[in-house]
């Protein structure tokens, strides 16, 4: 890293933009779903593994004594009986009798009796992992009372109010649906918090400001977000369009924007006569072919004469995006290899007025290939017959092919999408193209969105966006 770059890569602290950790949220809603469905899955499970349903049954006895009349006129002394009672259906005696009627050693469930408060009313309630075995339980009990209350209360009497039920539901049943609901706010709480601390937290380029404050380097235009498909027959086209500003559907802000970088590269070209342009990112992903592709259609669209190269054997894609057929011996590959001339090399396409020198396949000795004289030449030839030549290399992060290309071209851009390589990373980029052959003519802002909506979003909420018109007059010049 150079001195300019280290010192104000260094002394900048990470701020936080609010808009950039909602997008990058938003980016990441799947993984905050999923997430959150995971955590109530597994609760569900552990729940369900851990929760063992208890069934209650109960019946109710009106408690009287022999000889009595009415069951209030001594409401006293037929509490007191009624108190006793519950203490006789819990007894280890009852135990014993009821478990030797079930044949187990011990009651399979839990036998309790209470008082309702100032009646003679006594509740005698079952609880059991089965609804049968609790309603068994409760019959034994009341077939085997008497043998055990006529040995205490000779003159008790239990008449039956209400009859037991077998159970049909358990007595501790779990709302299955509100601990899963519960759970999965809570893991999608946990996963946001997460991507929202470690969005805050990286150290990447987010906004102009930033490229300017911590790269200390020239911004030569800014690309802002641009839909691809703006219809629903466009989501489920078989045929996907690039972003080219000779596609009708794309809008004139980024036509502009295309036109702004184009205007400064081609004065700055003019100045020091350098027209070979390498184009290149840090990582993949950042939209650096398609903006070498736009940037050489607006240079033909003001009549010059341009070479495109799809210097990325690797992995080319330039085809792609300008959805041109390569046949095998147009392939550049091929052409290196077989020291073609310059004549038999150029693709001329008609249909966007671009001289191309393409690949459609991966070439295994891609290092080889530029390496070669064969290639260094048709460089050479093509600065003779063009007025300018764009070649788009491969991210500087995947190979060393983008240094080596950078020796053998005049002038180099980098393209930095928003918050996407880190910022020592780009940092060390400018240094590599700067101090190549090539002159470094600054980055491209790719893929700019200043609200979370995009660049035209009601919700405006960048936390850090000041005085950059000053800073980035200042930096130029």
């Amino acid at each position: 890293m150079s001195k300019l770059a280290a010192k104000a890569y260094n002394d900048d602290s990470i701020k936080i933009d609010i808009s950039d950790v909602i997008r990058d949220l938003l980016k990441d809603l799947w993984l905050i779903i999923i997430f959150g469905l995971s955590a109530a899955m597994c609760t569900y499970i552990i729940a369900d593994f851990l929760h063992k349903p208890s069934y209650r049954t109960s019946a109710t006895f009106s408690v009287s004594t022999k000889g009595s009349n009415n069951v209030y006129m001594n409401l006293a002394t037929t509490n007191m009986v009624a108190e006793t009672l519950t203490k006789v259906f819990s007894s280890t005696v009852m135990e014993n009798k009821v478990s030797q009627e079930l044949g187990f050693d011990k009651i399979p469930g839990e036998v309790s009796a209470f008082v309702i408060d100032t009646t003679n009313l006594l509740v005698l309630t079952v609880k059991s992992d089965s609804p049968y075995m609790a309603y068994r339980i409760i019959k034994s009990v009341m077939n085997n009372y008497t043998n055990v209350t006529d040995n205490i209360f000779g003159s008790a009497i239990l008449d039956v109010l209400e009859a037991p039920k077998l159970p049909t539901y358990p007595d501790n049943d779990l709302n299955y649906y509100k601990i899963m609901l519960i759970a999965a706010a809570l893991g999608m709480a946990a996963m946001a918090g997460l991507l929202a601390f470690l969005s805050a937290n990286r150290d990447n380029i987010k906004n102009e400001d930033d490229l300017v404050q911590k790269l200390n380097t020239k911004l030569l235009g800014v690309i802002y977000h641009e839909k691809k498909n703006k219809s629903i027959l466009s989501l489920f086209s078989k045929r996907k369009k690039s972003l080219l500003i000779t596609n009708a559907t794309v809008s004139f802000s980024y036509v502009e924007s295309i036109k702004k970088i184009r205007a400064k590269y081609e004065y700055k070209a003019s100045q020091c006569n350098r027209n070979v342009l390498l184009v290149t990112s840090v990582l993949e992903n950042e939209g650096k072919s398609t903006v070498t592709a736009n940037l050489a259609l607006s240079l033909v669209k003001k009549g010059c004469n341009v070479l495109l190269i799809d210097a990325d054997f690797m992995k080319p894609s330039v085809f792609r995006i300008l959805q041109k057929n390569v046949r095998d011996d147009q392939e550049l590959s091929e052409c290196i290899l077989n020291n073609k001339d310059i004549k038999d090399t150029l693709i001329y396409d008609d249909n966007t007025g671009l001289y191309l020198m393409l690949g459609s396949k991966p070439a295994v000795n891609s290092l080889d290939l530029l390496l070669k004289d064969s290639f260094r030449n048709l460089i050479e030839a093509s600065k003779k017959i063009m007025d300018y030549v764009i070649i788009d290399a491969p991210p500087i992060t995947v190979s060393a092919h983008a240094e080596i290309l950078a020796e053998i071209a005049d002038s180099s851009i980098l393209v930095v999408k928003q918050s996407t390589a880190p910022t020592k990373a780009i940092a060390d980029a400018i240094d590599l193209l700067s101090e190549s052959g090539s002159e470094f003519m600054g980055c491209v802002f790719n893929n700019v969105r200043t609200s979370v909506f995009g660049k035209s979003g009601s919700l405006k909420i960048n936390t850090y966006y000041y005085n950059y018109y000053d800073k980035k007059e200042a930096v130029n010049n």
